[in-house]
């Protein structure tokens, strides 16, 4: 006898087959969404139940359409979830993307071949602190997603991003942010924070570094032209490594990509920002000079 959960997805695919033969990726994902919206609107018990088994249908037949199995998927989501509960060590490598560069993934790439951490979160700030002009949020969190898809240990929290009307009244400063809303939310964690040495020679500056520099331990990675005194600084404690030797680095920054992209051509980008990105930019205009607010 089949298990369930695989005849229910059988089910479902005679059901489609019957009535609307082959759907493409992009209308299938269209109608879900339509589908999960119209659970909002919701008149009684009845109709929520009668809209709850059309976006399931729906979501099967996408699962199967896919190649995925309702147990597989399901169960990744709980452990996942159970993975949360139960903590694991993160670095989190907090930046404007502004857009991602192939240097944010370098440094990502190293934290995990040179640390024992388990994952890396790209970590983007929904707005700057000091109100640098950014991107709009949604673009730069998207270019992130398609640039780690092929790594399975770098993970995306755009959880500034997500949360930022609710934070940014009452938090402003990285290390308040941390504080009162990030670390809070993953309690079983044991985070670390990622920072360049340009970054870290100006540490000491920053709103709430005694607080980080005692509750995180801190990465620093070498930038080219930025020497660090780690001696001297805040991050003196040897549990707050700084990989300086035989570490692959890079001087790429944001806005040298946005300086050399500006009339969108290809050569000047190709080795600094991963293809994918690159398609974004110029599918989206990011580069033009008037996108930054």
């Amino acid at each position: 006898m089949p298990h369930p959960s695989a005849a229910l997805q059988q089910r479902v695919a005679d059901s489609h087959a019957r009535t609307f033969g082959v759907t493409p990726l992009r209308e299938r994902l269209r109608d879900l969404a339509a589908q999960v919206a119209e659970l909002s609107h919701h008149r009684d018990d009845a109709h929520l139940a009668q809209e709850a088994g059309d976006v399931a249908w729906s979501l099967i037949q996408l699962l199967n359409e896919r190649g995925l199995v309702l147990d597989e998927v399901v169960d990744a989501t709980i452990r996942r979830l159970d993975d949360r509960r139960a903590g694991r060590t993160v670095a989190l490598l907090g930046t404007s993307a502004n857009p991602i560069t192939n240097a944010h993934l370098t440094v990502a790439l190293e934290v995990l071949a040179l640390t024992d951490v388990d994952e890396v979160w790209i970590y983007p700030a929904g707005e700057h602190p000091w109100g640098k002009k950014l991107m709009p949020a949604q673009h730069r969190v998207e270019m992130i997603r398609r640039a780690i898809a092929r790594y399975p240990r770098i993970k995306l929290c755009d959880f500034e991003v997500a949360h930022g009307e609710r934070i940014y009244p009452t938090a402003r400063e990285t290390a308040a942010i941390l504080r009162d809303h990030l670390l809070p939310a993953y309690p079983g964690h044991h985070f670390r924070w990622i920072m360049g040495s340009d970054v870290a020679q100006t540490f000491h500056t920053w709103g709430g570094a005694d607080w980080m520099a005692e509750a995180l331990d801190i990465v620093v990675f070498h930038r080219l032209g930025y020497d660090f005194d780690k001696a001297g600084s805040l991050l003196a404690d040897p549990r707050h490594p700084y990989f300086k030797e035989d570490v692959v680095t890079s001087n790429i920054s944001s806005s040298l990509v946005r300086k050399r992209g500006r009339t969108y051509d290809a050569e000047q980008l190709i080795a600094m920002v991963p293809e994918v990105v690159w398609d974004y930019l110029r599918e989206h205009r990011l580069l033009d000079p008037d996108v930054l607010r």
